[in-house]
């Protein structure tokens, strides 16, 4: 068919769709970088979640450090930065980690694949600690 055309459409989606997609994702690429890092000195521990979220705890607050098993879910309703109040979280996936006590009765549970090591490191910090995990649990 050749000849001059007679019509021609070009559609494109809404405005808004467009920057719907954008947002999520941007959404995605936030959550698919976010790392969580546990970081233990001399004198405290340190928890970020990439650029959103972080909490410095001085090793002097600090009572106990027990490495445990725990149900994330039922636990503390899931992974991420989870808790109210004195009953807090910090985790990315698995369900172990290090339950530290604070001297005000507070507890803060860092999620850990390396729950032992971290254990470890607040033993050499001068933190008590006991080991709750069953023995049979290996290392990631």
């Amino acid at each position: 068919m050749n000849g001059n055309v007679v019509f021609q459409e070009s559609q494109s989606f809404s405005p808004w769709i467009y920057a719907i997609s954008i947002l999520v994702i941007a959404i995605l690429a936030a959550v698919a970088t976010l790392r969580q890092t546990t970081t233990v000195t001399a004198d405290s521990v340190t928890v970020r979640f990439g650029l959103f979220y972080k909490t410095r705890i001085p090793l002097a607050e600090i009572r106990q450090a027990e490495a445990v098993e725990y149900r994330p879910i039922a636990d503390y309703g899931g992974w991420g930065i989870r808790g109210f109040g004195r009953k807090r979280a910090l985790n990315t996936r698995g369900n172990r980690g290090v339950l530290l006590t604070r001297a005000d009765g507070s507890t803060l549970l860092i999620g850990s694949q390396k729950p032992r090591e971290l254990l470890q490191a607040f033993s050499q910090a001068g933190v008590a600690t006991q080991d709750r995990l069953p023995a049979a649990i290996r290392e990631f």
